[in-house]
């Protein structure tokens, strides 16, 4: 994960933009409406959402990622800084404004 802007053009960040939104309108179902989550208070929906995506994640990357799994964590930790620096930029509202908020 690089700190580029998003490229309109380049088929990863266009690709990456689509993966994005539908997981973001996933986690917003399970935190807003899904009966499964109903009864929870805020911060174990926050739980299961974050255990949910964590275990996905090592599961998918344990499957298509030919390597040790510490250098699937590595990787994993790699790229925070960026993926925290692009969820600023959506927050601050570079976002698409037809997209759902969350």
């Amino acid at each position: 994960m690089t700190m580029e802007p998003f490229n309109h053009s380049d088929p990863f960040d266009i690709a990456t933009e689509a993966m994005r939104k539908e997981i973001a309108e996933l986690i917003h179902r399970y935190w807003t409406n899904a009966p499964e989550t109903a009864d929870l208070s805020q911060e174990v929906r926050f739980q299961v959402i974050a255990t949910a995506l964590t275990v996905s994640l090592a599961a998918v990357m344990k499957i298509m990622v030919n390597a040790p799994e510490t250098h699937l964590i590595e990787m994993i930790r790699g790229s925070l800084p960026a993926a925290f620096a692009t969820a600023d930029g959506i927050i601050a509202g570079e976002a698409d404004p037809r997209e759902v908020r969350h």
